[in-house]
């Protein structure tokens, strides 16, 4: 109970703050497709290379990027203030989801890799990103963490949105996890946007089992275009081991699309 409570209370600072960061930025003034001042979390749709070159549209007008690295576990950063050697991003990738900190009018990034080019990348979903199915789990839950406390059935379930490009076909997806005793298993799966719970309209991409082998694990997804105007893709993982079973970051791969 007191997990659920502490969850409460942080997914309402959390929902505050991010109410407040709408509010400011609703009023930078910022013309269509560019990107306001501050932090922006966007996706980068430009031609894979170097911060410095895929930015270079954008020099002088930002001054940080970061990007999280599942399999590392952390955050990679390049700005052009700081030296070589403490940049840890060495390269953007189209479909990566970054952090981009802007610091002058007029900044705006690349909407495809060239005109009509398909998109090819991967998204990273962190274990904070997933709640849990049922009001009565009792769980913990860390920036890439996830854990139930006991082993009850309520306390199993959990989900996770996913955003993927229209058009794109997933390829592959990678778990990170820790499974001591139990079963971690991880579905991508989609079904139709005017579906409420029935179980037989949900359809699976990609499953991982921890039984089928350690941590990270990859599989190859299930062919299927992505359409957003008819689905919602989502993950849901189970957890049956209490905390002897943890779920770290996801990572999903896809071919294909278009940018927005």
């Amino acid at each position: 109970m007191g997990s659920r409570l502490r969850t409460a209370a942080t997914c309402s600072v959390t929902l505050a703050v991010a109410l407040l960061f709408l509010v400011v930025r609703s009023g930078a003034g910022a013309a269509p497709g560019e990107l306001p001042l501050g932090w922006n979390n966007v996706a980068y749709f430009g031609v894979a290379g170097p911060p410095s070159e895929a930015l270079s549209a954008i020099a002088g007008k930002y001054n940080a990027v970061y990007r999280w690295n599942a399999a590392l576990q952390q955050y990679e950063v390049y700005s052009p203030q700081l030296p070589s050697f403490a940049n840890t991003l060495s390269a953007l990738r189209p479909g990566d989801v970054i952090w981009l900190n802007v610091t002058a009018a007029g900044a705006t990034l690349p909407t495809s890799q060239s005109a009509g080019a398909p998109l090819a990348g991967t998204i990273s979903i962190p274990a904070s990103a997933f709640v849990p199915g049922s009001d009565l789990a009792l769980y913990e839950k860390s920036f890439n963490e996830l854990y139930p406390v006991s082993t009850d059935a309520a306390s199993q379930r959990y989900y996770a949105p996913v955003f993927l490009p229209d058009g794109a076909v997933v390829t592959s997806m990678k778990a990170y996890f820790v499974a001591n005793s139990g079963e971690v298993a991880l579905r991508l799966d989609f079904t139709p946007l005017a579906n409420g719970s029935a179980t037989t309209q949900v359809y699976k991409l990609a499953e991982i089992l921890s039984s089928a082998g350690p941590s990270p694990l990859t599989v190859t997804a299930y062919p299927h275009v992505v359409d957003n105007a008819t689905n919602v893709y989502f993950l849901v993982v189970d957890l049956t081991g209490g905390p002897a079973t943890r779920l770290r970051g996801v990572s999903i791969s896809y071919a294909g699309g278009q940018a927005p």
